[in-house]
């Protein structure tokens, strides 16, 4: 009887350790983070949850020609959430841009440094970075003749630095 009362026993505290272990794991299942679950920068106002984006660090890509659509996005410590993407369109014409990223729960801000003054109001969906189907129009000066910004969608396709950057610019260099 003492046997029965012993293996009930420990598979209750058995599962008991697998639940607090599970709760004290961030969003990508390692130690860390804040008291409200947050790695800090480019994570969400909240914890992710499954099917949604968590942090944006990593990679994204899109479309349905090849080379795909890309966008990755990293941060360093003491500096703002920083992005780089390519966007192909026909004839191998291309947008391409790097900047800034500050997300604001669903939406995400994409701040382009460069000559053209192009801030992008993105959405997130899931796991889906979208951008609008009107861009501001500082932002043709980022593109090719037969390219578009609007519309371009980037679904996560992997997370973290190893991740973004895997990304490559118009010559094969790294986008971040």
């Amino acid at each position: 009887m003492a046997a029965g009362w012993q293996s009930g026993g420990m598979k209750k505290l058995l599962i008991a350790l697998l639940i607090l272990a599970g709760c004290s794991r961030g969003e990508d299942g390692q130690g860390g983070g804040n008291a409200s679950g947050q790695a800090g920068g480019i994570s969400a106002s909240a914890p992710g949850t499954p099917g949604r984006i968590g942090t944006l660090m990593g990679l994204y890509e899109g479309g349905d020609v090849s080379p795909k659509n890309q966008l990755c996005m990293v941060e360093n410590e003491g500096e703002q959430p920083r992005f780089g993407l390519v966007v192909w369109g026909s004839n191998q014409h291309s947008c391409s841009g790097s900047g800034t990223a500050e997300r604001n729960g669903e939406r995400l801000q994409l701040k382009m440094t460069g000559d053209e003054a192009c801030t992008i109001e993105a959405r997130i969906s899931g796991k889906t970075v979208i951008l609008p189907e009107k861009v501001p129009d500082g932002c043709a000066y980022y593109c090719g003749a037969n390219a578009r910004l609007t519309a371009a969608r980037f679904d996560q396709v992997g997370t973290g630095r190893d991740d973004a950057i895997k990304a490559e610019d118009l010559v094969g260099d790294p986008l971040c």
